[in-house]
């Protein structure tokens, strides 16, 4: 009988088996199906309201429009979602309803030190700056919350590095498109392979189990309240860089895998407003937490603490007592492993329910997982449990920073009084300025510099357009800290404060470092340390030399206001310290 030759035999291995196993996962993946839940539904008086956030339309860099966004929202029967446009708002209402569900607006503010989520914000009259510090005020000014975006993201350009920044913004902890670029190519070419046949399956092999946002969360734990959000970062296709990959995940299947369950105590009347603002507070105090949907649904999920007749929810403090017990449960999958952490660490397990003593002070918080899966099924807020003194501790380390004391100059370089000022008006042929830099408005009774600026149109001919007051004179700033002056505008907007830097090796070039500054109706005065502008050219690995100055420049162009904007803003008492 003859035989295979063995280099056939070798084909057969070669491309047989991989189509075996290749068959054998799609037929799992079909059949697979989530898990059920069994269990009680909680009875603590609110209702649990399952929604996404995080998510990107053809306003920025979406795949799809707003309207099929929202209509991919209502086909998988979320209670709200959040729209979040890169550095913009899209037109219409700031909350609305669609068919029941609700819709509301943020954004997604880019900075040169990781991104933020501007939630439950109003509409900007100028543009964000690109410095953290800046979007954070600027959210605040705005009435709104901030989460830092994709905190750990394996882009350098995408994550975060301010955490020195003062204020109670809070985390993402999980985020779609971090995970997507830390999967590895066997987990992406699995998620290829079943997406076919099942996509929300498909989806979830592709989320590797990662702990490092946790971790950092846990850190951030120990010193204040931080709330935690789960952010899809749903852009309609997996490279939102790459315009070209197709429509994968769709919308509809992202908003299947990941979602928040926030707690409200009503929802769905006559003002989308008001409800908006009940899932922006709620999100904002964390009395919320983070599910993994497509492994089962998750809108029966308990975690609270007690004593005697009280109870406190996620985002909530209750003083620690050996009578205070921490309760976890709810309709969960049969024989779900409940984990209790305290500062990070595991303090109890249990299968199916969760109770324990928190005599202990610490921020506790609870991870659920469903059989077989390593990835958390459930990750809730924290309880926190702190006395009274703790507690006010931690309070006041989540506080906005308040108003310092502006320094004194030390070196008055300009108090704009008549023709002594050094400063002109220069502004380029699509825009237009007043004649005259001087002005008898200042805030001590004399001159102060005036602006009033219309900003031109850019177009394929005219790039730059800008409305600047200009000092060229030569400076030793040596030995100073910053600038400081006093600033107001007719209305909110933003501008530029610049320090020319002669180019080193370079004569008559020179490197523009940034800050900003919003003005307001009312004098304010503003201090700028040198520490904190930026290069025009990031690449720049070098710090400002101040004995080079060739310039200073209060600037306003397509950066920090739309173009077409005008207005007027003083500036008066400019000096350095």
């Amino acid at each position: 009988m003859p035989t295979r030759p063995s280099h056939t035999r070798a084909l057969i291995w070669l491309i047989g088996v991989p189509l075996v196993v290749t068959a054998a996962f799609w037929v799992w993946a079909a059949l697979w199906t989530p898990f059920p839940v069994v269990g009680r539904l909680p009875d603590d008086g609110f209702v649990r309201l399952g929604g996404a956030l995080h998510v990107h339309t053809t306003v920025s860099d979406g795949a799809g429009t707003p309207e099929q966004v929202i209509s991919a929202a209502r086909e998988v029967g979320l209670d709200f979602l959040v729209l979040t446009d890169h550095n913009r708002m899209g037109p219409g209402p700031l909350a609305k309803r669609e068919q029941g569900l609700l819709v509301l607006q943020g954004t997604e503010i880019s900075n040169h030190t990781g991104h933020l989520l501007g939630l439950g914000i109003r509409r900007p009259t100028f543009r964000y700056s690109g410095e953290a510090r800046d979007a954070l005020s600027d959210v605040r000014h705005l009435g709104g919350t901030a989460f830092v975006a994709h905190p750990m993201s394996p882009r350098h350009d995408l994550a975060w590095t301010s955490w020195e920044l003062a204020g109670p913004w809070g985390l993402e902890i999980i985020n779609g498109d971090s995970l997507w670029r830390q999967a590895s190519w066997l987990r992406l070419l699995a998620v290829a392979a079943a997406y076919p046949a099942n996509s929300p399956y498909a989806l979830l092999t592709g989320l590797p189990p990662s702990r490092t946002a946790l971790e950092r969360w846990d850190d951030l734990l120990r010193d204040r309240d931080v709330p935690g959000v789960a952010g899809l970062d749903a852009h309609g296709r997996l490279f939102p860089e790459h315009e070209a990959v197709a429509q994968i995940p769709s919308y509809a299947d992202s908003f299947r895998v990941l979602r928040n369950y926030v707690l409200v105590t009503s929802h769905g009347g006559d003002d989308p407003q008001q409800d908006a603002d009940a899932v922006i507070s709620a999100l904002a105090r964390g009395r919320s937490y983070m599910a993994v949907e497509a492994l089962a649904p998750a809108d029966g999920f308990y975690f609270h603490a007690a004593r005697g007749g009280q109870r406190w929810q996620m985002g909530q403090t209750a003083p620690p007592s050996e009578e205070l017990m921490l309760q976890a449960g709810g309709r969960l999958p049969r024989n779900a492993e409940l984990a209790l952490l305290r500062n990070g660490h595991v303090v109890a397990t249990a299968t199916d329910a969760l109770e324990a003593s928190a005599a202990l002070p610490g921020s506790y918080r609870v991870e659920v997982r469903a059989p077989g899966w390593s990835t958390p099924w459930i990750v809730s807020n924290p309880i926190y449990v702190f006395d009274e003194n703790q507690s006010a501790a931690r309070a006041a380390r989540a506080e906005w920073p308040g108003p310092t004391p502006a320094p004194v100059p030390t070196l008055i370089l300009d108090d704009f009084e008549g023709a002594s000022s050094r400063f002109a008006l220069e502004f380029d042929e699509t825009s237009a300025m007043n004649e005259d830099p001087s002005d008898g408005a200042g805030r001590d009774g004399g001159d102060a510099a005036r602006l009033e600026f219309r900003l031109g149109d850019p177009g394929p001919e005219k790039q730059n357009v800008w409305c600047a007051l200009v000092d060229r004179t030569h400076r030793d700033l040596s030995g100073q800290r910053g600038l400081v002056f006093d600033i107001r505008g007719d209305g909110t907007y933003r501008i530029w404060i610049a320090v020319w830097e002669e180019k080193p090796g370079a004569d008559d070039v020179v490197d523009w470092w940034l800050a900003s500054a919003r003005t307001s109706p009312d004098w304010q005065r503003v201090a700028v340390p040198f520490e904190h502008l930026y290069p025009v050219e990031t690449n720049a690995d070098r710090e400002l030399d101040l004995s080079r100055v060739r310039g200073l420049a209060f600037n306003i162009d397509p950066g920090v206001m739309a173009p077409g904007s005008a207005g007027t803003i003083w500036i008066d008492n400019l000096g350095a310290y």
